[in-house]
C-alpha cells in the first residue's frame, strides 16, 4: 500500500503544466501504438526506409528524457548530480503560460495524428513501405498537407518540450525532430514518386508537405 501511496506522490508533486503534459506524452504513447492490421504493426523495415524509422525513434527520445529531467531533476537525488541548465523547468521566458503553449500544441498534435491514422488506417504503418493495393491518399487531413501525421508528431514532441520549460531541451528538441523528419519526408517522397510516379508527383505540387498554406 505504501507503495502505491509513494507511485501517486511522485505524480502530485508535479506543477499543473507538469500533470497535463505527462497525460499528453502518455497519449502519444498509446496513439503510436494503434495501427490497423499486422502490416501497418510491424517494425521489420524494408529497403526504402533506409533507417528512417530508426532516426525518428531516436529524435521522438530526446524530448521525453529531457522532460523527465526538467521535471524530476530536482526531486531524485541520482538526476540532482546533472548540470543545472539541464535539469532547471524554468529556464524559458514566460514560464508557466509557454508550458501551456506546449501543451495546447501537444494536443492538436494528436488530433492530428488521430486524423491521419483514421484516414489512412492500415497504411499508416510504422516503416516505410507500399503494398498492393496503396493509393496516392488526397482526403481527409491530406487535403491540407502531404504528411499531416508527422506535422502532428512534430507538435507532439516539441509541444512536450516546451512544456518542459528547460531551453536546452527544446531547442534539443527542435534540433533532433526538425532533422530526423526532414529526412524521413525525403525518404517517403522518394519511395513514393518510384511507386506512384505521375499521380505523386502531382500532389507534390498541389498539396504542401506540412505547413498548411495554399499554393
Amino acid at each position: 500500500m505504501n507503495y502505491i501511496q509513494d507511485f501517486l506522490a511522485e505524480f502530485k508533486s508535479l506543477p499543473v503544466h507538469g500533470l497535463a503534459a505527462l497525460g499528453v506524452l502518455l497519449l502519444y504513447a498509446i496513439e503510436s501504438e494503434i495501427r490497423f492490421g499486422a502490416k501497418a504493426r510491424t517494425m521489420a523495415a524494408g529497403p526504402a526506409d533506409r533507417w528512417s524509422t530508426i532516426a525518428v525513434s531516436i529524435a521522438s527520445c530526446v524530448p521525453v528524457i529531457g522532460f523527465i529531467l526538467a521535471m524530476r531533476g530536482e526531486r531524485s537525488a541520482l538526476l540532482r548530480t546533472l548540470p543545472l541548465w539541464l535539469r532547471d523547468p524554468a529556464t524559458l521566458p514566460g514560464m508557466p503560460l509557454i508550458a501551456w503553449v506546449g501543451v495546447g500544441l501537444g494536443v492538436t498534435g494528436l488530433l492530428l495524428r488521430l486524423w491521419a491514422l483514421l484516414t489512412l488506417r492500415h497504411r499508416y504503418t510504422r516503416t516505410l513501405r507500399v503494398d498492393e493495393g496503396h493509393l496516392v491518399e488526397r482526403g481527409g487531413a491530406y487535403k491540407l498537407v502531404r504528411h499531416p501525421g508527422y506535422l502532428g508528431s512534430l507538435l507532439c514532441l516539441n509541444g512536450l518540450g516546451l512544456a518542459s520549460g528547460n531551453t536546452v531541451v527544446f531547442l534539443a528538441t527542435l534540433v533532433a525532430t526538425i532533422t530526423a523528419y526532414t529526412y524521413r519526408i525525403r525518404v517517403e517522397e522518394e519511395m513514393l514518386v518510384t511507386a506512384f510516379g505521375a499521380s505523386y508527383e502531382r500532389f507534390q505540387r498541389e498539396v504542401p508537405a506540412l505547413l498548411p498554406f495554399p499554393r
